[in-house]
């Protein structure tokens, strides 16, 4: 008697996608928060001129520079057009970074938007906090 349960087709085409690097959606994962922090170096990038405008709860992703000269535990916060939006702060990412490191999924969502500046005049995107989550 064979000890292997048999395969459904919706398990065979998430293998398939998972060998083929494609994001999937697992439907009983879980998000475990970690922290809600601060987008460094936002003055940096040209946030106001991206392709599309940032929203709440819009996702963004997050990669490792471990080469990066200042910091080797450095983690980019880039829009979903791949647009670089900036860091996570230098005092927030040493677990995060391990935590990347050792293959672990983190997510980030935008939490919040501060649009213009007293001093500025202007009607631009001045700071960027963004929801940090593990994915189980």
């Amino acid at each position: 008697m064979n000890s292997l349960l048999p395969t459904s087709d919706l398990v065979q085409q998430l293998m398939l996608l998972t060998l083929e690097k494609k994001a999937i959606a697992f439907p009983f994962a879980k998000d475990i928060f970690l922290l809600e922090t601060h987008v460094a170096g936002l003055g940096y990038y040209e946030i106001n001129t991206l392709n599309e405008p940032l929203t709440i709860a819009e996702p963004l992703l997050l990669r490792r520079e471990p080469d990066n000269p200042h910091d080797s535990l450095a983690i980019i916060v880039l829009a979903r057009t791949d647009q670089k939006l900036g860091y996570v702060p230098r005092h927030r990412n040493p677990v995060l970074a391990r935590l990347m490191d050792a293959g672990k999924t983190l997510i980030a969502e935008v939490a919040s938007l501060q649009v213009g500046n007293a001093a500025l005049s202007r009607n631009e995107i001045t700071e960027v906090r963004l929801n940090i989550s593990m994915r189980e």
